[in-house]
């Protein structure tokens, strides 16, 4: 794993598509600082880092795109499968670099209230827990944009999956606010819920089995638990579409100062969860 890092985080930092990225990073945060704080007076930092999160919307698809679809592209996936070394290695060697290369601007932004406490009084603690769940948001988003890169080979549609999936955990919540809060609206978006995961299963091991088995599994549950309790599902999906959005989270903590354990145990399942996916859609092309 550390040789596929160390060449990972040589190929960011050797060319200006790292330092690009670290750089705009930066500027967002500066620029929602000189808004939030030293032009209109507010001493929370929280709220540049809740504001500047828009940024990321970008920064991180193009930031992941390559990291498997340029692989595909290029053959060199088939390197990596023909050496002695477990998938798992090469994933994960893959995202410690882009979260390197992501830590690294959060590591400057410790600096910024720093920078603010010169003009007025402000709640360090709540300012770098803040910087910590932006941190673990990130790690998040590139873990599921990693995700998306290993479904293609094609670098601009990675991006395009990437800013979509960005853009549904962003205004998820928004929009699942518009939709009815009784149980069968609830039921009806499980089921498509469950039928997304299996397209995902079939994307990720392309094993029509598996995917019916993911369908049936999620699916069948669902209908019972809706037959015998029907009341437990009023609100309940929106309510979990609010609960899963990692941006949620950080703008709960960022704006309310409400620190909560649930959410660093979900922005910390998010690459979990993912990089798992990731391992096992570049492994099915080892055993093809």
């Amino acid at each position: 794993m550390s040789a596929v890092y160390k060449r990972e985080l040589r190929a960011y930092m050797n060319n200006v598509y790292g330092w690009l990225f670290m750089a705009i990073l930066l500027l967002a945060v500066g620029f929602m600082m000189f808004l939030d704080n030293l032009r209109s007076g507010y001493p929370y930092f929280e709220y540049a880092l809740s504001d500047s999160q828009y940024a990321l919307l970008l920064l991180i698809p193009i930031l992941c795109m390559r990291s498997m679809a340029e692989d595909k592209r290029n053959k060199t996936d088939m390197f990596y499968l023909s050496l002695p070394m477990k998938t798992s290695s090469v994933v994960l060697g893959k995202y410690f670099a882009m979260l390197t290369i992501y830590a690294i601007p959060c590591a400057v932004l410790c600096l910024y209230p720093l920078v603010l406490s010169a003009f007025g009084t402000l709640n360090y603690a709540t300012a770098y827990v803040s910087i910590l769940f932006y941190l673990l948001m990130g790690a998040a988003l590139i873990a599921v944009c990693q995700f998306l890169s290993s479904l293609t080979d094609n670098l601009v549609i990675a991006a395009v999956l990437g800013v979509l999936a960005t853009a549904l955990l962003l205004f998820s919540p928004l929009l699942a606010s518009f939709l009815p809060v009784t149980a069968l609206v609830s039921f009806v978006c499980f089921v498509v819920l469950a039928l997304l995961l299996a397209g995902v299963a079939f994307l990720t091991t392309h094993n029509l089995n598996v995917t019916a088995i993911t369908g049936a599994a999620a699916v069948v549950p669902l209908s019972v638990v809706y037959i015998l309790a029907r009341d437990s599902f009023k609100g309940l999906f929106p309510a979990l579409v609010e609960f899963l959005s990692p941006f949620m989270h950080v703008s709960t903590f960022c704006q309310y100062g409400t620190f909560s354990i649930q959410s660093v145990v979900l922005l910390l399942s998010y690459p979990v969860l993912f990089v798992f996916l990731t391992v096992q859609s570049a492994d099915k092309k080892r055993w093809d």
